[in-house]
């Protein structure tokens, strides 16, 4: 009887409610309690603690799932304690570009593609020089798309599977390119186009695996059988196009737009989401086209758009990836919708020392959420548990002035572009071991002159930030500067110093 009033005497089905109510610091605590409750955690519980947390890994070295549970749950545990303490590592990518753009951005578990104006810039994801342990970044290499202006920019990209890229421009262009490995060698090859009509404008390009969804302007209207019209405009201005990326020959199907354009656009394999003026529009994806199923707003209906339009990558303790959709806005909240529960959202986030607007946003490790801003290069978090007490703010790398027109989350690491520079946050200490986040090639040189700007308060919300211009040791470090959203004032804090 008193083995079983016990912990240790409980069969494992009673075990298991016990563990699934206790946090990591609680399981490594039992661990020490006996042999037997050692062995009892390490075969049930953190499994289950790995099973009710999990952590989407993009960029880790093996993948996840061939990580020893201890370790993944010790690695998890960490990257979940910095995230709390916004114990961080800050650095660009890179060298800045010379030229301002609005880049596109997609990361894989090999590489980084950057669309930069005219250009793809792919940074290699290399294997770290130890085992079990995020990949570092390698030197980039260019490959040069069109000798155009501006009106020939890349503004999205996606790869698809066998690792070709479909690229899409804004003069209209969506074509599937195959990127010469071999090193030094900046050469592609077109192996498909998609046809727009003479005249329109991409403005937005979604993936998933072989599908690829553009919202466009202009040009002439199509008159395809497979194309659908929204109620209500006669005359719809942009266009919808879903194609299948393996077959270029098949026509895709259309839908017309209420609205000008999309200012975001998200695929999945079931659904197609829309950031259009006033709200998200949700669409089903069938073979006769895309029907129009529910549409997404504030608790208060506003004339806002979605600038950025994400879903977690699997199940975690945020929610389901099939019904959780997270949202970026131009009035600078970040929206949380459950897509069960109606129209409004159930969560709302801002910086209250900010009314800038919102372009971008990601789930980062188990309970997080991140924002880019519309100014300063500025990335916001909050923990979904605790919203109003977590959140923070961060100026990424040589953000000043810029938005953070693309952000990709992952487990311990939040990947984003500015106008000149690409820049990771990590959580996972990978910036405790010199060359850990990224190679020499890939680092960004030092501040001209050894200066470099770094904020130095905030007058109040909707004001403006006081700019200080630093020399010397400071401004060669690679540190950025941070706030408390929860401060009576803004008290700043760095970020660490990378090895």
């Amino acid at each position: 009887m008193a083995a079983l009033a016990s912990l240790e005497g409980l069969p494992d089905d009673a075990l298991a409610h016990v563990f699934e109510l206790l946090v990591d610091v609680d399981l490594v605590r039992l661990r020490q309690v006996s042999r037997r409750m050692n062995a009892r955690v390490m075969s049930l519980g953190i499994p289950l603690h790995l099973t009710h947390h999990s952590v989407a890994h993009t960029t880790l070295s093996p993948v996840s799932s061939a990580w020893p549970s201890d370790k993944l749950f010790a690695h998890n545990s960490k990257l979940e304690r910095a995230l709390t303490r916004h114990d961080l590592y800050a650095i660009q990518i890179g060298p800045t570009w010379r030229d301002r753009a609005i880049p596109a951005m997609q990361l894989t578990p090999d590489r980084l593609i950057l669309g930069v104006g005219t250009s793809l810039v792919v940074h290699p994801l290399l294997h770290p020089g130890r085992r079990f342990a995020g990949k570092t970044v390698g030197g980039a290499k260019e490959y040069r798309i069109s000798t155009g202006g501006s009106e020939a920019d890349v503004v999205g990209v996606h790869e698809l599977p066998g690792g070709s890229v479909a690229v899409a421009q804004f003069d209209g262009t969506l074509q599937r390119l195959e990127l010469s490995p071999a090193k030094g060698d900046h050469t592609m090859k077109s192996t498909a186009h998609y046809v727009h009509p003479k005249g329109s404008n991409i403005h937005v390009l979604a993936g998933c695996g072989d599908m690829l969804l553009t919202a466009s302007s202009g040009g002439s209207r199509a008159s395809s059988p497979s194309s659908m019209t929204l109620p209500g405009n006669a005359r719809p201005a942009g266009t919808v196009r879903l194609w299948r990326a393996s077959s270029p020959w098949l026509p895709p199907t259309q839908l017309q737009l209420p609205t000008p354009r999309a200012w975001s656009a998200l695929l999945t394999d079931s659904r197609a989401f829309l950031g259009l003026n006033g709200g998200i529009h949700v669409h089903a994806l069938a073979p006769s086209g895309m029907q129009r199923t529910a549409v997404l707003h504030g608790v208060q209906p506003q004339h806002s758009a979605a600038y950025g339009l994400v879903q977690p990558p699997f199940k975690s303790s945020v929610g389901s990836s099939d019904h959780t959709l997270l949202s970026a806005w131009h009035d600078g909240v970040a929206r949380l919708h459950d897509l069960r529960t109606g129209s409004a959202p159930v969560l709302e986030l801002s910086d209250p020392w900010s009314d800038a607007g919102l372009y971008s946003c990601a789930f980062v490790g188990a309970h997080g959420v991140a924002a880019g801003g519309a100014q300063h290069g500025q990335v916001s978090v909050w923990d979904v548990r605790s919203p109003r007490s977590s959140g923070w703010s961060l100026f990424s790398p040589g953000g000043r002035g810029s938005p953070v027109y693309a952000l990709a989350g992952e487990g311990g690491r939040v990947w984003g572009v500015t106008e000149k520079r690409a820049f990771v946050l990590a959580f996972d200490g990978s910036g405790d071991v010199p060359g850990g986040l990224a190679t020499p090639a890939a680092r960004a040189p030092p501040p001209v002159k050894g200066a470099k700007d770094v904020p130095s308060g905030w007058k109040r919300r909707g004001g403006r930030m006081n700019w200080t211009v630093h020399f010397g040791e400071h401004a060669a470090k690679e540190v950025t500067m941070g706030y408390r959203h929860g401060d009576r004032g803004m008290a700043l804090f760095e970020s660490r110093v990378p090895a």
